[in-house]
């Protein structure tokens, strides 16, 4: 009879996961100093603390439940992300989104974003290229993205609910263009 031994099988998914939890309790520890610090301010600066934000936003979160919320998903999506693409890639993959969608937000909307929100529309639309041969787009792409960001947009301008639409829907479309840029590239 063969052992089972646990393997460390996605490094960039549980050391993401791993600073948005340990973000999520310096946040409510410190009563809301944590998200001060590393959220995404709406103001567009070359301030070093504020250019930090931009890319650190993606690790804090509101409370316990915005955390396991995203947690869930990205447990689910980033491991086969991961495999597909490589450490490497992903982290770019990450990165980016979150920088795009700082930017975006500081100049369009008035207020600050937080969560890793984003980053799991960019998975689950990138999930869904997964399978996807070069100069083709799967039905089922097509079906995901007119779902998860039709929803979006509807709620966006129908629900009043202290969620970044706008956040989920930047994740999105950055997840469709990152995946069809980054193909079956691999390279960690």
């Amino acid at each position: 009879m063969s052992r089972i031994k646990v393997t460390f099988n996605a490094p960039v998914t549980i050391t993401f996961l791993a600073l948005m939890l340990a973000a999520t309790i310096g946040n409510y520890l410190t009563l809301g100093v944590v998200n001060n610090i590393f959220s995404c301010k709406p103001v567009l600066s070359a301030n070093p603390m504020i250019i930090m934000g931009y890319f650190t936003h993606i690790f804090c979160h509101a409370n316990f439940s915005h955390f396991f919320g995203n947690a869930i998903y990205l447990l689910l999506l980033m491991p086969l992300l991961e495999e597909k693409y490589g450490s490497l890639s992903l982290i770019g993959m990450i990165f980016t989104t979150a920088f795009i969608t700082a930017i975006l937000n500081a100049l369009f909307l008035p207020t600050g974003i937080v969560g890793a929100s984003g980053i799991v529309f960019m998975c689950i639309i990138m999930s869904s290229l997964t399978m996807c041969k070069s100069g083709e787009i799967p039905f089922t792409f097509i079906l995901v993205f007119i779902c998860y960001i039709g929803k979006e947009v509807m709620d966006g301008l129908f629900v009043a609910d202290n969620v970044s639409h706008f956040g989920h829907i930047i994740g999105g479309c950055s997840g469709a263009i990152l995946g069809k840029l980054f193909g079956r590239e691999k390279n960690g």
